[in-house]
């Protein structure tokens, strides 16, 4: 939402947007007057308002079908890649291609490095990882050997975000056929059809629409299933096998493969803390951040600049990706972007002095300026804001080619509903979280107060409005709650779990280079260098450098 807007719009008695000063914290919350606990390894400081290029190490995606966006309750955005044969192979090739593209622009004083040093140390990553070489000898390598080195390699680059999973056929058609009711060998309506067809892969299938002729091989399979809900027998399982896979290979276009009698695939996913509509509402008696837009979000154009991908030149944001899902009138619109507003360190009450004068990484050696630092919770006008570091990798991961952004939806939860996701295939879902406990105000558009303490006990009340629980391992545990699901573009209760557990993933450090601005083309194109997308007029040089 452009910044600076002071009205509440309606779009079918749907709230989509609000422009707000700081919301007040809600009663008895206990942030007031505190300053963070936590030492300064959060969020990315700079000096001035300058672009940057991604210097870590995600995979992209060529397949939008492979990409799956989930903003869920607790204020985190996930990002799940299931990782294709091709993606893996050209993984080592890829980070080649985006070292030597950037080392290029540099030497011949295209690209002039600024204020950071995230260069440096993604070069002394890839330098220490003997990714040269690695390319080197992929000729040498069989294909299968080939994607399973680079599969090591993203995982030794990305601890945490690589998950190879591995879920028997049979026991997932077990638990499929048991979830089948005895009405629904008769009569199976449309938002019943689309619960099967999810349960298939349960966590990891969205299919929000069907046609005709899934529909029909769907009916086939349940008539061919036990009448009642019993423990289908493992002759029974196989006699079903074969029309099973048939029906899921239509639904999910091949992106899970079976080999060696199970769905074998691997998946990269990042969680991110967002910031989202600065408003509350009420649930089970306690306040909880508000997702005013909740639906099958497509990514889509900028009104303006007619582009999915679309580089704001309103300084504040940075020129960083700026990735519209939602038009609001004419001419805004919902977005993931960066934060609008500067944070002065030295002058921002609840930053402790070690946050205030911090030089690490700083080119000049002398402190940054400003910080820009993510309030997880409510805080937008509406739209979905990312730290600078983690919106420079969701471009990364995205698909490089514009047009085929528009094929990639963002799946935004209703506000009491939690995305659960079973991350590592082990048939025990949990709920998403990530270990991020800073939430914050702003007053007349700069950083005010804390809302809550950031101690993960305090932060998670007021987040999760009282619903966490600890086990003896202070493990966070859920209790009788619900999942989202997606009808069409709507948004609607899923499914019940009597007890889940919180995942909580590790805080990403944020992984940038700024340089001296350019133009938006420039900006735009670097962020889309790879493999399969050679910087423009630069194709030679890099070829020619391997």
């Amino acid at each position: 939402m452009t910044n600076g807007t002071l009205l509440r719009l309606s779009i079918v008695g749907l709230v989509c947007c609000v422009a707000c000063a700081a919301m007040p914290l809600r009663s008895g919350a206990d942030g007031v007057g505190a300053v963070l606990e936590e030492p300064p390894r959060y969020g990315m400081y700079y000096d001035r308002y300058e672009p940057a290029f991604y210097t870590g190490f995600a995979p992209r995606t060529l397949n939008p079908q492979r990409v799956h966006l989930h903003l869920g309750r607790g204020d985190q955005l996930r990002v799940t890649v299931v990782l294709a044969d091709d993606v893996l192979r050209e993984y080592a090739q890829d980070l080649l291609d985006r070292y030597r593209t950037y080392r290029t622009l540099i030497d011949d004083g295209h690209l002039v490095l600024t204020q950071n040093r995230g260069f440096e140390e993604f070069e002394r990553a890839l330098n220490e990882a003997h990714v040269e070489r690695l390319a080197s000898e992929e000729k040498t390598l069989s294909d299968d050997a080939l994607r399973e080195r680079n599969l090591q390699l993203l995982e030794r680059l990305n601890p945490g975000r690589v998950f190879r999973i591995r879920m028997p056929v049979d026991e997932v058609l077990r638990r499929w056929v048991m979830s089948v009711r005895p009405e629904d060998h008769t009569h199976m309506d449309t938002e019943r059809q689309l619960e099967l067809v999810n349960r298939m892969l349960p966590t990891r299938l969205f299919v929000a629409e069907l046609n005709p002729d899934v529909s029909a091989q769907l009916v086939a399979l349940v008539r061919r299933c036990p009448q009642a809900p019993i423990e289908p027998a493992a002759v029974a399982v196989s006699e079903l096998r074969p029309e099973f896979l048939r029906l899921f290979e239509s639904v999910t276009h091949g992106i899970y493969p079976v080999r060696a009698g199970a769905f074998q695939f691997d998946e990269f996913t990042a969680i991110y803390p967002v910031g989202t509509f600065n408003e509350y509402t009420w649930y089970r008696g306690r306040q909880i951040p508000e997702y005013p837009t909740p639906g099958r979000r497509a990514l889509t154009t900028h009104q303006r600049t007619l582009t999915v991908d679309h580089v704001p030149t309103d300084d504040y944001y940075s020129y960083f990706p700026w990735i519209p899902y939602m038009h609001v009138g004419t001419r805004l619109h919902n977005a993931v972007h960066t934060l609008f507003w500067q944070m002065k360190p030295e002058e921002t009450s609840f930053l402790p002095p070690a946050w205030r004068s911090v030089d690490r990484g700083s080119r000049d050696g002398e402190p940054f300026r400003y910080l820009w630092l993510l309030s997880r919770g409510p805080m937008s006008h509406g739209c979905t804001h990312l730290n600078a570091g983690h919106i420079s990798e969701l471009r990364q991961l995205l698909p490089a080619e514009t047009d085929q952004l528009y094929f990639v939806d963002l799946f935004l939860n209703t506000s009491y509903l939690y995305d659960v996701f079973d991350i590592d295939g082990d048939f025990t879902p949990e709920v998403i979280g990530v270990r991020y406990f800073i939430a914050y105000s702003l007053k007349d558009n700069r950083p005010d107060r804390l809302r809550v303490r950031d101690e993960r006990h305090a932060y998670y009340d007021w987040l999760y409005g009282g619903e966490l629980a600890y086990d003896g391992a202070d493990r966070g545990v859920f209790r009788n709650v619900k999942d989202c699901r997606f009808i069409g573009r709507t948004a609607l209760d899923g499914t019940d779990y009597e007890r889940l557990a919180l995942r909580e993933a590790d805080y990403e450090t944020e992984k940038i280079q700024f340089y001296r601005m350019v133009d938006i083309s420039f900006a735009r194109e670097l962020r889309k260098v790879g493999v399969h997308h050679p910087f423009p007029g630069l194709q030679k040089t890099v070829v020619s450098a391997r």
